[in-house]
């Protein structure tokens, strides 16, 4: 079971630290992973002596069923949250808010009634502290890529040339669902031929004939985590400059995942992976970082990109998926969830074939 009140602990001691009187949590993912609160609607205020969550009456019951223990306040709809903030943090004192969360004018609301508290913005507190998951997120992690896996191989049993873009979208949703996924992590990508050349390509009414290639980036949601992975269908094995490009990524992938290991940093990753690219000649044809974490959003900090500076810790979930991209003939992109360990590296998605030939539909 996930150990929330140990979650609420950690970000106590960063409130200590940064000499705080009490913490407002207003992202709801973060509310859910101090506390296992899934409404739509609420926020968490931390204090040093107690927790207290902040809802309206429909998510009275819900509270009681999935946050035992935990004290909340539910407020009228026509009571200012500002008000009873007031009633629970007393006459003054540095209130944190997650200012990435809160909106200017969210903020004006908040401390209506809070004159003689200072407001103090926080960056990524909980954030922070998510990247390094422990086994029950791990847990949750293996099951989302498990989901995806079994509906990807299902897919594959049923392709048939004549179908679309969207049509193989829709099987491969809904069979995510029936597996037991609860969403989809993001719109899945099916991209035929030329198409894949598009990053964020749109399912379209593009069927497979005559291509000699096809490209899926999909993932499931399961327990509020989620998976992220790509592969490719081979429909021409043939094609010389298919397997090139191929195994210019793929090798580019394997060498990129091997560099991983705690106390490394994320842009020299991303640099080896782009290094065996641009040396085969297509360093302008990848035009995005080699990855980036999952959890519980599907784009994460930190990322495998020349920019961050960030050192993987054991415990970090990452994508690594490079990709060769060439206008008017298609792109291959191959991508992996992997688990920072203490001595290195997991691929998480380890059982889902991606060698050319694994790839090559019969």
């Amino acid at each position: 079971m996930e150990n929330f009140a140990e979650r609420r602990n950690k970000v106590r001691r960063v409130i200590e630290k940064q000499k705080l009187d009490a913490l407002l949590i207003t992202n709801s993912l973060n509310v859910r992973y101090l506390t296992g609160y899934t409404g739509s609607a609420g926020s968490l205020l931390l204090q040093p002596d107690g927790d207290t969550i902040l809802s309206d009456p429909r998510y009275t019951i819900q509270i009681e069923m999935e946050c035992p223990g935990l004290e909340a306040v539910i407020s009228s709809l026509t009571i200012p949250t500002s008000k009873t903030l007031a009633k629970l943090l007393g006459k003054t004192g540095r209130l944190g808010i997650e200012a990435e969360s809160v909106t200017i004018a969210e903020q004006g609301r908040l401390f209506q009634h809070l004159s003689n508290w200072e407001s103090v913005p926080t960056k990524s507190v909980v954030e922070e502290l998510r990247q390094i998951k422990d086994r029950y997120e791990l847990a949750r992690i293996r099951q989302a890529i498990d989901v995806a896996d079994s509906a990807f191989q299902y897919v594959r049993s049923q392709l048939k040339p004549s179908m679309s873009e969207i049509d193989i979208c829709n099987m491969l949703e809904h069979q995510m669902r029936l597996l037991g996924a609860k969403d989809r992590s993001f719109p899945s990508i099916i991209a035929a031929g030329a198409r894949a050349a598009l990053p964020h390509a749109t399912p379209t009414a593009q069927t497979s004939v005559g291509q000699s290639h096809l490209l899926f980036d999909w993932g499931a949601v399961v327990d509020g985590y989620m998976s992220d992975l790509t592969r490719v269908l081979i429909f021409a094995p043939q094609n010389r400059k298919l397997r090139t490009v191929y195994e210019t990524v793929l090798a580019a992938q394997q060498a990129a995942i091997a560099a991983i290991k705690p106390g490394r940093v994320c842009k020299d990753v991303d640099t080896v992976a782009r290094n065996i690219i641009t040396e085969a000649g297509f360093g302008k044809r990848f035009g995005h970082g080699l990855g980036h974490a999952i959890g519980m959003q599907v784009h994460e900090n930190p990322r495998f990109r020349s920019s961050d500076e960030s050192v993987l810790k054991a415990g970090m979930v990452l994508t690594v998926e490079p990709g060769i991209y060439l206008k008017g003939w298609g792109g291959v992109r191959i991508e992996d969830d992997v688990l920072v360990t203490k001595t290195g590296y997991e691929v998480l998605s380890r059982n889902v074939p991606k060698s050319f030939e694994a790839m090559c539909q019969g």
